[in-house]
């Protein structure tokens, strides 16, 4: 009882503390610098790589990229597709109008980045033919790869580079500036690809808490950045909501041996008192850590935005009509009456 009491004490104290600040609160000063500087580099690129968690695919898009890459291809590659469902997958794939891959940049094989590597050689071929008929000598193709922090950006360089070249944690903020990473060359030719590695960037302002706190979710912002506690209980909320978690339930009740169907606050405090003497933060860990590892199933917290729907106007026929004298207006009869006479 007196643990119970001075966890709702601690709990109402937090609570009251966090609510005068943003659940999440980040943009520290070197992604304002690299998104300045990477903005001048993107019009030196001949394609961009966008990089998306496929849990948070929507969450993990930066609304103004498309502004940035303006007309230059882009490419977007869906990262920790391990991790999700097959029917996110199917539904980003049907959605998207761009090239789009699927991979685990850290693990994954190289069949799954042979469909990545043959887009990019395929927009390098055409500079490279517009560069000939200039008369100028093949150069490699110049790749920028960018995305939020920690969705796998140098993971997925390394395996294009066809090297280690590039530094790769699982943490957001190991990247801190932007360089160039040159890809394996063959047969005394130029490497095939240059490419730009970039911290992760983020925009100054996030509009929807809900995507913030998926970002949080996945470890996608700092940590420092956000009340683990009060992350995991909204994952848990999401978990039992998501279309795309549908066998999480389970895999929580073999795990943890409690259901998911408990309210988010009273899962952690029995979680706590279960498995970490009462202590909650150590359990809002535990479990944001197996949901980012897998550990909780293949899940995805979004998938694409829905279709809008466009409906043609409908066309109703109507059959011709008689013409209809107009009624006399009472100002008429008046008139042709004479009560106006000499108007």
């Amino acid at each position: 009882v007196r643990r119970g009491l001075a966890r709702a004490a601690r709990k109402t104290k937090e609570e009251d503390a966090a609510a005068a600040a943003p659940v999440i609160n980040w943009y520290p000063g070197h992604i304002a610098r690299a998104e300045r500087e990477l903005r001048g580099y993107l019009k030196r690129v001949d394609v961009v790589v966008e990089a998306r968690d496929a849990r948070i695919g929507r969450s993990t898009a930066h609304p103004d990229l498309a502004e940035w890459v303006g007309d230059r291809p882009r490419v977007v590659v869906f990262t920790f597709a391990d991790l999700a469902p097959p029917k996110v997958l199917s539904d980003w794939r049907a959605a998207m109008e761009e090239d789009v891959f699927f991979v685990d940049a850290r693990r994954g094989g190289d069949k799954e980045f042979r469909g990545v590597r043959g887009a990019l050689q395929k927009c390098g071929r055409a500079v490279n033919e517009k560069r000939k008929k200039k008369g100028i000598a093949p150069r490699s193709a110049r790749v920028a790869v960018v995305g939020y922090p920690n969705v796998g950006k140098s993971a997925l360089i390394n395996r294009l580079a066809g090297r280690k070249a590039a530094k790769s944690e699982d943490r957001a903020g190991v990247t801190r500036s932007l360089g160039w990473v040159r890809s394996k060359s063959n047969d005394g030719r130029p490497p095939p690809f240059e490419l730009l590695d970039s911290p992760g960037i983020i925009p100054a302002k996030q509009n929807d808490p809900r995507q913030a706190a998926r970002l949080a979710m996945c470890g996608r912002i700092g940590q420092a950045s956000y009340d683990e506690r009060r992350v995991a209980e909204a994952l848990l909320g999401e978990l039992r909501s998501s279309s795309y978690a549908p066998g999480a339930a389970k895999k929580i009740q073999e795990k943890y041996g409690l259901s998911l169907d408990a309210d988010p606050d009273m899962f952690l405090a029995a979680l706590a008192d279960q498995r970490y003497d009462g202590d909650d933060a150590r359990a809002a860990v535990a479990v944001l850590g197996d949901f980012r590892s897998g550990r909780l199933g293949n899940v995805a917290l979004e998938g694409p935005p829905p279709r809008e729907i466009v409906e043609e106007p409908a066309v109703v026929e109507v059959a011709p009509t008689e013409p209809v004298e107009a009624a006399e207006s009472d100002f008429d009869r008046r008139m042709s009456e004479g009560d106006f006479a000499g108007w």
